[in-house]
């Protein structure tokens, strides 16, 4: 009588045959070849073993705008003890600089926060996501020094500002620098109000009669280097009114300063781009990468992270904004890039 049970023996004959067929199939197959054991072994029993990569830590590069870095930077300090395998380095980057330092940068960050969606498109050819999500909200508002000559104004708009400015050689405004994102959105308001348009073609912004009025607006601005926020807190203030972001004007003083929305309101949309591709480290590690990053993402639209953005006088994605304007296209965000100057124009 044979000793060895029918179970033994139909579990030797399956592995011999499972070898052959794996063998086998490795003669034929450079997939199969390129499997070790490890990887196979988690393929047929995911549930037995641990990914080898598991317990690696991961350093997560953020690039951010300096209007987000205080939030982003407390942010960060429950999602470490949450994920204790991934550290958080943050990096400040200005939207108008994208394109070309994300480029240039030794290791290029894992995930980009635009100030705007529109920042994207200026980017241009980056390794980013094209399609990211809307993690804040920033808009502008118009602010009179209660001390000045413009708190008589009972409208502050565009068309009310620049028709003081003409009558009055005295009168000072203060306006995001040339250069920057939000003079990118001051330019975009400006021609929306003088256009009566909502959305706003690279023609209309380029426009010699737009660009005429525009230059003309900008020579009561004393400095268009400085922000508008350091130039109503000085003492006195720099400037009469200002054009700034809403965030900074949450700031101000409410008892010496009137805040008002403007007719047409530029929205800064802060969104998340992730990474969509890493040449420089294995494919493993990429993913690792990607999943860290998926993960940062979901922790700040959290509800207690979102909670937060009050605290620096930013609103969450579902705010809504009155009169949003936006530029058309690529090529009037190319346009609007030039705009935001004495000479202005995209020629």
């Amino acid at each position: 009588m044979n000793s060895t049970p029918r179970l033994n023996r139909f579990l030797f004959v399956a592995f011999i045959f499972l070898s052959f067929c794996v063998g086998s199939a490795a003669l034929f197959s450079p997939q199969v070849r390129s499997l070790s054991y490890a990887p196979l072994r988690d393929s047929l029993f995911p549930n037995f073993y641990l990914n080898p990569q598991a317990g690696k830590p991961v350093t997560l590069l953020v690039a951010v705008p300096s209007a987000l870095e205080n939030w982003v930077k407390d942010s960060t300090a429950d999602f470490s003890s949450q994920n204790p395998l991934i550290t958080v380095e943050l990096t400040v980057v200005r939207g108008v600089d994208a394109g070309r330092r994300l480029n240039v940068m030794t290791g290029i960050p894992d995930v980009w926060i635009a100030e705007s969606d529109w920042t994207r498109t200026a980017a241009g050819g980056i390794p980013f996501e094209t399609e990211g999500w809307v993690v804040a909200q920033d808009s502008f508002v118009w602010t009179v020094w209660s001390g000045s000559r413009a708190d008589a104004l009972s409208q502050l708009d565009w068309g009310s500002i620049s028709r003081l400015a003409a009558s009055d050689p005295q009168f000072r405004l203060a306006v995001p620098p040339e250069g920057s994102v939000e003079g990118m959105g001051g330019c975009l308001s400006a021609a929306a109000e003088y256009f009566q348009q909502s959305v706003l073609t690279a023609d209309q912004i380029n426009d010699a009669s737009f660009q005429r009025w525009k230059s003309e607006l900008l020579e009561s601005v004393p400095d268009l280097k400085r922000n508008p926020f350091d130039q109503l807190t000085s003492r006195p203030p720099q400037a009469d009114a200002a054009f700034l972001p809403l965030s900074d004007g949450r700031r101000l003083d409410g008892s010496a300063f009137l805040l008002q929305a403007p007719q047409s309101a530029a929205v800064l949309n802060f969104t998340f781009y992730i990474r969509s591709s890493w040449l420089e480290i294995e494919d493993w590690e990429a993913e690792l990468q990607r999943q860290a990053a998926e993960k940062f993402r979901a922790h700040l639209l959290s509800g207690g992270v979102q909670g937060g953005l009050a605290a620096h006088g930013l609103s969450g994605p579902g705010a809504d904004f009155p009169n949003p304007v936006r530029p058309a296209d690529e090529h009037a965000v190319y346009a609007l890039q030039f705009c935001w100057s004495r000479q202005g124009g995209n020629a």
